[in-house]
């Protein structure tokens, strides 16, 4: 009795064990062979890496302490919230958005493609943020985009002649879309160890400026510089916080703007309005906020302050309204971020994504209203 007993058992440990181990296998040989999660730097960026002050014990490190996740309860957020989250959480229709025109993209013009992707056009050079055209996680499954009226895909933008890169989350670097881009695209200008997976994804070498914070570059009489973010990075379960993140000053003859990628609030907001601003406008994380992710995402309101203390003439809210990835509700961002602009007298642009715009004809619609059901 004993005998059949034992060896049940171990039929039932290898009946269990065997797909676990068989998925365990498959993620690791995904991981490790799809181009998708990147490369590791190459001897020159390892040099450039081992320099930065803000490097050591082999992971980058925020200006300030910075907890990844804070010690709180309100607004836990678990995977059963995001299988299990409420009807109306997300849009319930395609959403408003505006047919993309590019003869409307002139100098002086500014687009949103949704998230923390806009077109700038300055010099005659069109500037192009943070592209991500596909989902926002890197399997085929989840992190897919709402869907919106006018679909913008790749192929229907106008010539692009720099990419930048604020860091290299998947919902602001996608392997597919940079894959487009290799070989279109003039220059690329990305955060230390960035270089490394675009450079596996075919962008050449020669066409890519790797950066601390702080540091510059010119390119066609625009100066691009890279400037600190309160939020970390990685694209693999090893690789946390490998390569550097941050915002971005980008400074024309007659345009000076600013784009935060993502961040938490801090006080260097208030360096940067002082060295660098005023800002023509400022484009500034005002999605995806949580109270467990307090440090490296900005409540709405937070976001509000951050274009004061930036000294932006503009605040234009992005990292909303194309993913589903925190527990808020999809409007509720630009729901608060409007409010809190309003009680501070703070000028605030809220486009339909496509719609292109100049600083002399800011959109104010609120076009979010009235699409809860």
């Amino acid at each position: 009795m004993q005998n059949k007993i034992i060896k049940y058992t171990k039929k039932i440990l290898l009946w269990t064990l065997t797909p676990v181990l068989t998925l365990v296998i498959v993620v690791a040989l995904f991981m490790n062979l799809h181009p998708t999660f990147g490369d590791a730097p190459n001897a020159d960026s390892l040099n450039k890496i081992s320099q930065s002050k803000h490097y050591h014990d082999g992971h980058f490190h925020n200006l300030v302490k910075t907890d990844l996740m804070t010690e709180s309860d309100e607004e836990s957020y678990s995977i059963m919230d995001y299988f299990f989250s409420p009807e109306d959480k997300n849009p319930v229709k395609p959403l408003p958005s505006k047919k993309l025109e590019n003869a409307n993209i002139k100098n002086g013009t500014y687009t949103w493609l949704g998230h923390a992707s806009f077109l700038m056009k300055t010099n005659d050079l069109t500037i192009l943020t943070d592209p991500v055209f596909n989902g926002a996680t890197p399997l085929p499954f989840g992190g897919k985009p709402f869907p919106i009226e006018h679909p913008i895909h790749i192929e229907h933008l106008p010539k692009v002649n720099v990419v930048v890169i604020s860091h290299d989350h998947y919902d602001h670097l996608d392997y597919k879309g940079i894959k487009d881009f290799a070989q279109s695209v003039d220059m690329f200008f990305v955060p230390l160890g960035v270089k490394a997976h675009i450079m596996k994804w075919g962008v050449s070498e020669a066409k890519i400026i790797e950066m601390d914070w702080y540091e510059n570059s010119r390119y066609k009489n625009i100066e691009f510089t890279l400037v600190p973010s309160r939020h970390f990075s990685g694209r693999g379960i090893t690789d946390q916080s490998s390569t550097l993140w941050g915002g971005w000053v980008i400074k024309s003859d007659n345009q000076n703007v600013y784009f935060s990628g993502d961040s938490g609030y801090f006080k260097e907001f208030q360096k940067i309005g002082e060295k660098y601003g005023p800002f023509d406008i400022a484009f500034i994380d005002t999605g995806a906020y949580n109270q467990a992710w307090a440090t490296v995402h900005m409540m709405p309101e937070e976001s509000v302050q951050a274009s004061i203390d930036l000294k932006a003439k503009v605040y234009f809210p992005i990292g909303w309204s194309k993913f589903d990835l925190a527990p808020h509700m999809w409007d509720d961002p630009i729901i608060r971020a409007v409010k809190e602009a309003t009680k501070k007298n703070v000028t605030i642009a809220t486009p339909l994504i496509g719609e292109t715009f100049s600083l002399d004809k800011l959109p104010q619609e609120q076009w979010w209203q009235g699409l809860r059901e």
